[in-house]
């Protein structure tokens, strides 16, 4: 049963992940959600066979069968990756609340990294939609009030942080949709692991930075590293913070 269970989890997640990168493609671009994806060369509706995750790809040797040109390898990787993240939360929890909670923070941030990275937009209502299951765990595990004032001091810190930095520097060091997706991280972490997130995010953030981005004045997307820092969070965050006080003697 655990097997079937495993594969079911599997196939689920690997189905999402690919509505998630229509909905990330389309949305931005005040697109209907509505109907099959098309081809990205000859924008032909994409057959059954063709949508089919991973598998499709395989099948069609990673060619549209409209136009017989290139699918880009990047959709069934992140087909598969999404099929393990499933699948690895199930046999991490189990069928538990914090199997939900696991699987909505990916979500969520698939969708607002795919987002951010395609059109530097964070989509407001999948985040907003997304806290309410949140909150209504938090409410039966009863840590509400524990996810409440993390969320409320998070947004807050970081709003401060925006408004002070863009008074100093007359340009924005996070936009509008970063700080408010803290609202929602919130209620995945507790304040010290949000805290820790946000100096993961800032570091990844800053390594990319230094690597990739040529300009000063270029921007990239900062939900993929934001999302990094979450998870890492989640799943370390107590251990780190731990680790970190022990050296300190503390």
């Amino acid at each position: 049963m655990d097997i079937f269970y495993g594969i079911l989890m599997f196939i689920i997640g690997a189905l999402l992940t690919s509505f998630f990168e229509l909905l990330a493609d389309r949305i931005p671009l005040k697109k209907s959600i509505m109907g099959r994806s098309m081809c990205d060369q000859c924008q032909q509706t994409l057959s059954w066979i063709d949508i089919i995750p991973i598998l499709g790809y395989i099948i069609r040797k990673g060619k549209c069968s409209m136009c017989g040109k290139k699918i880009s390898i990047c959709y069934p990787i992140l087909e598969l990756l999404g099929g393990l993240v499933f699948l690895f939360s199930y046999l991490y929890t189990g069928f538990q609340i914090e199997t939900f909670i696991i699987l909505i923070m990916f979500s969520v941030f698939y969708i607002e990294s795919r987002s951010d990275q395609k059109h530097m937009i964070v989509i407001d209502r999948v985040w907003m939609i997304a806290t309410i299951p949140l909150i209504v765990f938090r409410i039966i595990q009863g840590t509400w009030l524990t996810y409440l004032i993390s969320s409320l001091v998070l947004f807050i810190v970081l709003f401060l942080i925006a408004y002070i930095s863009a008074k100093i520097y007359h340009r924005e060091a996070l936009g509008g949709g970063d700080v408010k997706l803290y609202v929602f991280i919130g209620w995945l972490l507790t304040l010290t692991q949000g805290f820790l997130s946000l100096f993961l995010a800032s570091i990844l953030g800053l390594i990319y930075g230094m690597i990739k981005v040529k300009k000063k004045s270029s921007v990239f997307a900062l939900v993929p590293f934001i999302a990094l820092g979450v998870i890492i969070s989640y799943f370390y965050g107590d251990q780190i913070i731990e680790g970190y006080l022990n050296l300190l003697g503390m």
